[in-house]
């Protein structure tokens, strides 16, 4: 444990109990008191230095990966996504996993799943009651699930897909509640059977792999020739030697797609609707922008990139009411980052969310402003709801892409209200933090189409 007297100055213990209650509100009061740069401690881990320098981020997103190990800085969180998967590694093992991944999400083959987002947005909107409040968050966990049973996963309706759907609703829901993020301790994961929490996240992985596993054989065996789910891709990806994935690594990045994935893009989407909800004449001319781009049509991939000031919110809303509100780099040798001299054995942790609010970077920003998003390109620096570097999200343009489709689909379809004296706070939804209370909402009417 490095001393604390060469750590930058930051919270007592207790008070970073906050952070789980109300993240942004705790970090707000440390960069006004601390600065940009201050240190939160977590009991059973290394000490976070946190930082908001735009400086400090280029450095850590260009720096050496073999000194900054965002590996070891994820493996709190990797409690069901098993060791193998490439959120944990670090150096040449996490380049050769990356290199096969991304092709799954490269922008053409996003574009094949258009369909497949759009179905599961209008199937979740057909069933929300008009004229009486109902939590959106949820809906869009529902939606965010489903694309990936079917586009990352490549399940259909058939007894298997409707197994495995059950069985990975009932582990997420243990992910993301209170408990799942307790599992972050190592001390949380004991197994007492079907008595303790952990005890049911076993057996419940156990009988997801169980059908992973069968279905990974299956389609070895069959080939994947014509399929465009992520599954099959990975199935028959080769590293640089001709050897495939084992199904031990392919299994732990699906999980990784699904707990992670799934959870942080529907969190988004929750936020896109509060800050529609609350601005209503940005909700106005993102209609009438998706109005006038569909002129009637059904909305398709065909669509999606003329979508600007629809992307441009949902960046406006990363900025503001980032998911993950910092990134992690551990240290394992030290090094001086943007002039501070900092040991091995800490995680230097740029904050996206203050980053995002620092106002020589965002004029006005407490200010929610979709044209800045129009008006000029920002720099990785400055902008990073997706992480950066050679760590950048590998689904960022999966997300993004279905992003646009669900608000779009929405605003098409439905005319949203907000519920009178409901004012959104973030709380934590696994990995993710989401707006408080499954952000309620009224349906005011479904549009006929």
């Amino acid at each position: 444990m490095p001393p604390s007297d060469t750590l930058p100055p930051g919270p007592a213990l207790f008070a970073t109990f906050d952070f789980i209650r109300n993240p942004f509100r705790f970090l707000d009061e440390c960069a006004r008191r601390y600065g940009d740069w201050f240190t939160v401690r977590v009991p059973g881990v290394a000490p976070f230095v946190f930082t908001s320098d735009p400086a400090a981020v280029r450095e850590v997103f260009l720096g050496d990966p073999g000194s900054l190990h965002a590996g070891d800085a994820n493996r709190p969180l990797g409690a069901f996504m098993g060791e193998r998967s490439s959120l944990f590694l670090d150096g040449d093992e996490h380049l050769r996993q990356r290199r096969l991944l991304l092709p799954a999400f490269h922008g053409e083959q996003v574009a094949s799943h258009a369909d497949a987002m759009r179905i599961a947005a209008d199937n979740a909107i057909a069933s929300w009651p008009i004229r009486q409040p109902f939590p959106i968050h949820p809906q869009m966990r529902s939606i965010t699930f489903e694309t990936i049973i079917r586009a990352v996963f490549g399940f259909a309706d058939d007894s298997t897909g409707a197994k495995l759907r059950a069985l990975m609703k009932k582990l997420f829901e243990l992910y993301s509640s209170r408990l799942g993020t307790l599992f972050s301790l190592p001390a949380m994961r004991i197994d007492a059977g079907p008595w303790s929490p952990w005890g049911r996240a076993v057996k419940l992985t156990r009988q997801i792999d169980a059908i992973l596993h069968a279905e990974f054989a299956r389609r070895r065996k069959e080939g994947v020739e014509g399929r465009a789910d992520v599954l099959s891709m990975l199935l028959s990806a080769r590293y640089e030697d001709g050897q495939p994935l084992r199904d031990a690594v392919v299994r732990d990045e699906m999980y990784t797609l699904m707990l992670a994935g799934h959870e942080t893009t529907a969190a988004t989407m929750a936020w896109v609707i509060n800050r529609l909800l609350t601005n209503p004449d940005v909700m106005d001319r993102a209609r009438a922008e998706v109005l006038s781009v569909l002129n009637g049509a059904q909305l398709d991939a065909s669509h999606v990139g003329k979508l600007k000031y629809v992307e441009a919110v949902i960046n406006e809303t990363m900025r503001l009411d980032p998911v993950v509100p910092n990134i992690g780099r551990m240290l394992t040798r030290p090094q001086k980052i943007a002039g501070h001299e900092l040991p091995a054995g800490v995680t230097i942790a740029p904050c996206i969310y203050l980053v995002h609010r620092r106002p020589e970077l965002w004029p006005n920003p407490a200010q929610f402003n979709p044209d800045r998003f129009l008006d000029s390109r920002q720099t990785p620096y400055t902008f990073l709801p997706f992480g950066g570097g050679a760590r950048r999200c590998m689904g960022a343009a999966f997300a993004s892409y279905q992003m646009r489709i669900v608000i779009a689909e929405i605003l098409s379809r439905v005319e949203l209200k907000p519920v009178d004296g409901y004012k959104a706070s973030a709380t934590r939804r696994g990995i993710a933090f989401a707006p408080s209370e499954g952000l309620p909402v009224i349906a005011a009417a479904r549009s006929k189409s």
